[in-house]
């Protein structure tokens, strides 16, 4: 899952931003609202975690700005005396809010909760035939087996299920699954697919010729 940090604080955003790639996650740091609006517009991101004192256009107003255009899951981030702050945010429609200081697995926790919300699963096991996919713990299981995948396979696997009947196109797939900058060759994608069938079935992920790759419904 693609993530957006939005956070200005050098040190906390950097340990944020390794703790999230560490746990699985791609993540994008940006540090201050105009970029943060420039991001969403040109990439598809699964949650936002938001400052809201930013340098510039403040948290505020990118969630206004946000929320008129986009339901993309938004965690504001508030300093501990910040209520009002809070409370205008959560107004505003933000799915949660953290206070800092805060540990990483609070945030982890929270941004697993939202996307659940939002994609329609109240809980974080998945369920297709006999695959069972935890969000939260990023573990597969087929037939009541662990699966050991790499990370690029699971978050390709975590994408589909969570769209079941939904065609995702390539570029779609490889947007959540890598970061900005990362440099794709172009069969990755394919050799993922490739494997995840060969570790869960072949019939599990259709290629739809010339559109993307869908798990039936």
């Amino acid at each position: 899952m693609r993530i957006l940090l939005v956070e200005d604080d050098e040190l906390l955003g950097r340990a944020l931003y390794t703790g999230l790639e560490q746990a699985g996650y791609s993540p994008e740091w940006v540090t201050d609202g105009e970029t943060a609006l420039d991001a969403v517009r040109s990439t598809a991101f699964t949650a936002v975690a938001l400052d809201l004192n930013l340098p510039g256009i403040s948290g505020i107003e990118v969630l206004k700005t946000l929320r008129q255009k986009s339901k993309m899951p938004v965690i504001i981030m508030t300093a501990r005396d910040a209520l009002e702050q809070r409370i205008e945010g959560l107004d505003l429609g933000a799915d949660d809010y953290l206070v800092k200081p805060f540990k990483l697995v609070e945030l982890l926790a929270r941004i697993r909760a939202v996307v659940r919300r939002t994609q329609g699963h109240a809980q974080s096991l998945i369920v297709y035939q006999d695959i069972e996919l935890d969000i939260g713990a990023h573990t597969v299981r087929k037939g009541g087996k662990w699966i050991k995948m790499t990370g690029r396979e699971y978050r390709i696997l975590e994408l589909l299920m969570t769209r079941v009947g939904r065609i995702l196109s390539k570029r779609e797939i490889e947007d959540h699954v890598y970061g900005w900058d990362g440099d794709v060759e172009s069969n990755t994608i394919e050799a993922a697919v490739y494997t995840i069938r060969k570790k869960l079935g072949k019939d599990l992920i259709s290629n739809v010729r010339g559109v993307g790759y869908v798990i039936p419904d």
